[in-house]
């Protein structure tokens, strides 16, 4: 009994010690979005006014009622701790969120929608590791990027128009690396939300060794209210299999079908 009362006194311990070392570590996602735009893209134009990849303030996937930057802004448990609009490149603003109750930051970039082919050359060579940008948060070191545990592509699936293959050669780069660099990758997560993406978008993705959490398999809209969906339910530990679901009941709630899109969503590469 003496054995047994001791090991009970000593539970709540235990518990909050190992509770601590599983929300030590600070997550950090990156999301990389290209903005809509009616004149350099391959797409179905929209109205010009939320068309224009050189307007975050008002483009469909950034401004808009459900572009990344306005849905996120109402969410509360999402603060925004920096506003960033680079005076030269390609991202046009750049907003890095801090989550309310958890040691989690997110780092979002809008870039102009004429370079959407540079968008997705970051998105896959953070998804692989090879390029990493770090930002300082109230003395803080948040290093996004290629060290992101989440990585995501909002957008146009540009693939559709050139080729993955110029990621060819990330397969050999993988394989060379350590077990250990190996395993590491494999606990980060990759997400694409564009038309298709899982036809277009695996094979590169597959290459870098990174995990997939959603891609889609059918035309879409990419708006931010499935990708909150997605951050909540991989945030709360929850299966994979949970993460679609979500996923899907979001998307079909805002898109007002009868039932969730199941269908469009998977969790996995196309091998």
């Amino acid at each position: 009994m003496k054995k047994t009362s001791k090991y009970l006194l000593l539970m709540p311990i235990m518990c909050l010690v190992l509770s601590f070392s599983c929300f030590a570590d600070t997550k950090v996602i990156h999301v990389v979005v290209a903005l809509c735009d009616n004149k350099y893209q391959g797409i179905a134009p929209v109205p010009a006014a939320i068309g224009n990849g050189q307007d975050p303030k008002n483009n469909l996937y950034w401004g808009a009622a459900y572009g990344f930057k306005t849905f996120f802004s109402k969410q509360k448990e999402w603060q925004v701790v920096q506003v960033n609009k680079p005076e030269k490149g390609y991202i046009l603003e750049e907003i890095i969120y801090k989550h309310q109750s958890k040691d989690v930051y997110i780092v979002a970039q809008a870039y102009d929608g004429k370079y959407i082919d540079n968008t997705i050359d970051d998105f896959i060579n953070y998804s692989a590791g090879k390029k990493q940008s770090t930002f300082t948060i109230n003395n803080k070191e948040i290093i996004a990027g290629g060290k992101a545990d989440l990585v995501v592509y909002i957008g146009h699936n540009g693939l559709m128009e050139w080729s993955w293959r110029k990621f060819f050669g990330y397969e050999t780069s993988w394989a060379a690396n350590s077990k250990q660099e190996q395993e590491k990758q494999k606990t980060r997560y990759a997400a694409v939300f564009a038309c298709k993406s899982q036809k277009y978008f695996s094979k590169p993705l597959l290459g870098t060794g990174i995990s997939p959490l959603i891609l889609t398999m059918q035309y879409m809209a990419p708006e931010a209210y499935s990708v909150h969906a997605m951050i909540n339910s991989w945030l709360n530990g929850e299966s994979k299999a949970n993460v679609r679901s979500k996923v899907a009941s979001a998307y079909s709630k805002y898109q007002k079908l009868k039932k969730p899109a199941m269908s469009m969503f998977t969790t996995e590469y196309k091998q």
